[in-house]
């Protein structure tokens, strides 16, 4: 079972998937929920109640339901407030949040300084009220939400939180001051362990527009349901393994994967990362706690590091990816790399000591770019760990550049244009090509086949991650 928002919990998960294969795949007991599982409900009406009636104005009401399978009402409230309240919920929108404590018997204010009621039970604030305020942006609408916490409730009892629209923003200026109240409900499925059914209710007053205005809420909160819904799925698993033949036990090997990888990129053809935060002693003082990489302006940290008498890891995650790091559009991601030492005796006296990398990475997709994210994810992992094998079974090797073909009245009489590193992204390719053995006409259309770049073609353990 996964835990969406505690990355330190999902770690303890990995021990459990070492029989997955090297594919994008999921746990055997793992699905897709169906459709019938997972329904999309929603219901929307517009109307003329007594007040709006004599005023002219139209009352707008909106009703959205998902089902979540596999997440208990608190880790679906959590998800809610993560991925709506402070991200935007998958819309292209800029949030800007704030919080404040009230002790207990201290009156929380709204945004417009009015008292506001105590609604929901947060586990973190024993006897006080969380005021969560955000301004989305571009359009300046202001929303608050209260967090209140009054006494244990049992696991996986019903959640309900309350918001409601202080400020419309100038672009919503129809929208009657006071009149919205919104209310989301987590439910949970009779009679199943895990499991919840949320409800999301939204309703205020209109001067006019009003089948504009409720298209415009059946969409963006029907996008935020879609999107937390997408965020409690199980993750998609891909694991990659390789052996290195290389005389480094697996803390020194770990040690100069965090340097490569974490400290210079890897190898890709990319801005080199940008280190802060804490200096990792196991990343030989070049590797940082933290680090940017541009593009897609992605933060990544370790959260993890681990060693035993005979194997080595460190679990790493991206840091608040969305629509803003794109091309990489998922909710969440979580990394983890494994160095296990490998001894093989032949006969009496010859051994041979291997290195057994394996790397796993769960993902969250955003599930209209889900195919495509994943084979991005597949090239970038695949790309590191062939370059890093480079790195520790040839380190200093060199490529060097050629004229196409030896062609040698091309070189003008120099024989070669230089050397780059093998270890690189280039450098796989420029070694792929010069021993590739294939026809003209297969390495024409491995052209429009950027995944296959670097790699030789030929099948053996230097061409398979």
């Amino acid at each position: 079972r996964s835990h969406p928002l505690n990355f330190q919990s999902l770690v303890l998960v990995f021990p459990q998937l070492h029989h997955f294969s090297s594919s994008f795949i999921t746990q055997p007991s793992f699905h897709r929920p169906s459709p019938t599982i997972a329904p999309l409900h929603s219901q929307s009406s517009i109307s003329d109640d007594s007040y709006g009636h004599e005023k002219g104005n139209s009352v707008v009401s909106v009703s959205i339901k998902r089902t979540f399978p596999h997440a208990t009402t608190e880790e679906a409230r959590d998800a809610w407030i993560e991925y709506h309240w402070k991200k935007g919920g998958g819309l292209p929108l800029l949030i800007l949040s704030s919080s404040e404590v009230y002790e207990p018997g201290s009156k929380a204010a709204n945004s417009r300084g009015k008292p506001t009621s105590s609604y929901q039970i947060d586990h973190h604030s024993v006897g006080r009220s969380l005021l969560m305020t955000r301004t989305i942006m571009p359009v300046l609408m202001r929303e608050d939400l209260v967090l209140h916490k009054e006494d244990v409730l049992p696991s996986n009892s019903t959640i309900e939180l309350r918001y409601e629209v202080t400020e419309a923003g100038p672009f919503y200026a129809d929208v009657i001051p006071g009149s919205h109240s919104a209310k989301v409900i987590f439910t949970p499925i009779p009679e199943k362990e895990f499991g919840c059914e949320m409800t999301w209710d939204v309703e205020f007053l209109t001067t006019k527009w009003s089948s504009f205005y409720e298209l415009m809420t059946k969409w963006t909160v029907g996008t935020a349901s879609s999107t937390i819904q997408e965020v409690l799925d199980l993750p998609r698993l891909f694991t990659a393994t390789t052996m290195i033949e290389c005389n480094l036990d697996p803390i020194l090997a770990r040690r100069k994967s965090l340097e490569f990888f974490w400290g210079e990129g890897g190898g890709l053809p990319l801005v080199p990362p940008i280190p802060f935060g804490k200096v990792l002693e196991e990343g030989a003082g070049l590797a940082r706690e933290n680090l940017l990489r541009i593009p897609p302006f992605l933060t990544e940290s370790i959260i993890d590091l681990r060693e035993s008498e005979d194997a080595s890891e460190f679990t790493y995650r991206l840091n608040s990816p969305g629509l803003l790091t794109f091309p990489f559009l998922i909710h969440t991601h979580l990394g983890r790399v494994q160095f296990s030492s490998m001894s093989s005796t032949f006969g009496s006296e010859s051994t041979t000591t291997s290195l057994l990398m394996t790397w796993k990475v769960e993902i969250r997709p955003f599930k209209v770019v889900g195919p495509i994210v994943e084979k991005m994810v597949e090239m970038v992992v695949t790309t590191i760990i062939r370059n890093l094998r480079i790195r520790l079974k040839e380190p200093g090797a060199k490529v060097v550049i050629k004229p196409p073909r030896g062609d040698e009245n091309l070189s003008m009489g120099l024989g070669s244009f230089g050397s780059i590193p093998k270890e690189s992204w280039l450098g796989g390719v420029l070694d792929s090509h010069l021993s590739d053995k294939r026809s003209t006409m297969d390495q024409t259309l491995s052209l429009i086949q950027p995944w296959t770049w670097g790699r030789s073609g030929s099948g053996d353990d230097d061409d398979f991650v």
